[in-house]
């Protein structure tokens, strides 16, 4: 992971911890200079313990700086998962990331495009929409077309409605970034 990355990772870990202890941080972080900072992308932050999803968070596309919304995300995945409940202090120590950075969105033009484990799949129809990140279809075993359905199921559409001229599918590459341990990584900061 390069310096950059790690301090992706840490940065949401941050607002993560921030958030459940109310906690102030000990020393800053200084981000390595990166053209990537000031860049408004999209991105993904996923809380789990023992491999289990305990509060994932993200946005397609943000309107701050890259390290002002990986904080806000880190956040809102402990505390604002309507799937779960707030992340307690004592679950901090086996609290584990993953970060996933997004590319540009762009039109998927037909299923054969799609490329299995490296794209992310939006799926929208009127007020609707499904988003599924790239890992999903590797893990389940999911060819392009049971992908495109499972989006369309996210989205609460019908599972061929991906082929039908009034949705709207649209694809994103990622970079995940497994970040490990929640405390590990901000050790120097807390």
């Amino acid at each position: 992971m390069t310096t950059f990355e790690k301090q992706v990772v840490q940065i949401a870990c941050l607002g993560a911890w921030q958030i459940v202890t109310g906690g102030k941080m000990t020393s800053r972080l200084e981000p390595v200079e990166d053209p990537r900072w000031t860049q408004k992308t999209g991105l993904f932050v996923t809380l789990k313990i023992g491999g289990v999803v305990r509060g994932s968070m993200g946005l397609l596309e943000s309107t701050t700086t890259l390290a002002e919304t990986l904080f806000d995300a880190g956040q809102t995945a402990a505390t604002h998962d309507t799937r779960f409940p707030p992340i307690e202090l004592k679950e901090l120590p086996d609290l584990e990331i993953n970060v996933t950075l997004l590319s540009e969105i762009k039109k998927l033009k037909n299923s054969e495009e799609l490329e299995i484990g490296s794209m992310g799949l939006i799926i929208s129809r009127g007020d609707k929409q499904g988003v599924l990140l790239s890992h999903v279809a590797s893990e389940n075993g999911w060819n392009a077309e049971q992908f495109l359905e499972a989006a369309c199921e996210k989205a609460q559409l019908s599972h061929k409605a991906w082929k039908e001229p009034n949705t709207l599918v649209e694809y994103f590459k990622s970079a995940e970034l497994d970040g490990g341990n929640v405390i590990q990584n901000i050790q120097g900061y807390i």
